[in-house]
């Protein structure tokens, strides 16, 4: 098994694929950190009570608001607060908006993981 498949564990994709031979699709290693992290930051914070308080973040605080500087800048703290929740996160490298279409805003995040690789993780954040 290598390293970052031990690191960063197996889980069921979230994409809800099947194998050739009808199993749930799993991701491992650093797919199922990108995985991790994406499903952590569009999960409200304490919906899966039973498993974990602190699992999710609370980025919905700011839908509904328009896209200003001020809930731009709320949002990057509700992210920056999930990442830091994460155990499969280092270090939170940046945060940046780079797209807004009507109420949908798109966040680039770069962040450095347990086992020292810089990831991209891209979310969308839909009103």
């Amino acid at each position: 098994m290598p390293v970052d498949d031990e690191i960063y564990g197996t889980d069921y994709s979230s994409h809800g694929g099947v194998t050739a031979t009808g199993d749930i699709e799993l991701v491992t290693g650093l797919d199922n950190a990108r995985q991790s992290i994406h499903n952590w930051l569009l999960t409200d914070k304490g919906y899966y009570p039973s498993v974990d308080t602190e699992y999710g973040s609370e980025i919905r605080e700011v839908l509904g608001e328009d896209y200003e500087e001020k809930s731009i800048e709320a949002l990057k703290v509700y992210i920056r607060n999930a990442l830091l929740d994460n155990p499969r996160v280092q270090t939170i490298n940046s945060i940046e908006p780079y797209t807004l279409v009507d109420k949908t805003l798109l966040m680039k995040i770069s962040v450095e993981l347990v086992n020292g690789s810089t990831e991209e993780v891209n979310i969308t954040i839909e009103d």
